[in-house]
């Protein structure tokens, strides 16, 4: 398939569908996956076990000039689980952190970008939320991922998608 940038924000997964999870399905299917996250994030998913599996460390900070190994030009970017605080910062464009900054930046070089937004019950009550959700649909190249009822999807259902297959 390609190189994928898999950016992970301070959402949760279920215990059926873990990050590691879906970094197994994706491979599995072909794609050399890079991972980033954001410092919330790290409290919320396995950094050990998806350095075990892509043989790279997960990509938290900025790094300096002339320090460490630019990463590989993804051929697409998943931002999942995509919380509202990093779905909100996407949306206006606020680069605070490296994940965030990595997906905003290959939005604007056109690289195919799927996000998978995850807010509870209260946080997508709010404005802020629709109103985000509304300026990344805009978006040519801007793919949001939704389960049933605007839910959070299955990782079949985000690695169909990924390879443009329908789902059901």
């Amino acid at each position: 398939m390609g190189t994928l940038h898999l950016a992970l924000s301070g959402a949760s997964t279920t215990p059926e569908e873990t990050a590691p999870d879906l970094v197994r399905l994706l491979q599995g299917r072909g794609w050399q996956v890079t991972v980033l996250c954001t410092p919330t994030g790290t409290r919320f998913h396995d950094l050990d076990e998806l350095e075990a599996l892509t043989g790279e460390p997960v990509r938290v900070d900025f790094r300096r000039p002339g320090t460490g190994r630019s990463l590989p030009p993804p051929d697409a970017v998943l931002a999942c689980p995509w919380s509202f605080n990093s779905t909100n910062k996407t949306a206006l464009g606020i680069t605070d952190t490296f994940a965030v900054a990595l997906v905003c930046e290959m939005i604007g070089r056109g690289v195919p970008t799927f996000l998978v937004p995850k807010a509870g019950d209260g946080l997508s009550g709010h404005p802020a939320w629709n109103r985000g959700l509304r300026l990344l649909e805009e978006v040519p190249h801007v793919t949001l991922l939704r389960g049933p009822a605007r839910g959070f999807p299955g990782w079949r259902q985000v690695a169909d998608a990924l390879a443009g297959e329908p789902t059901p």
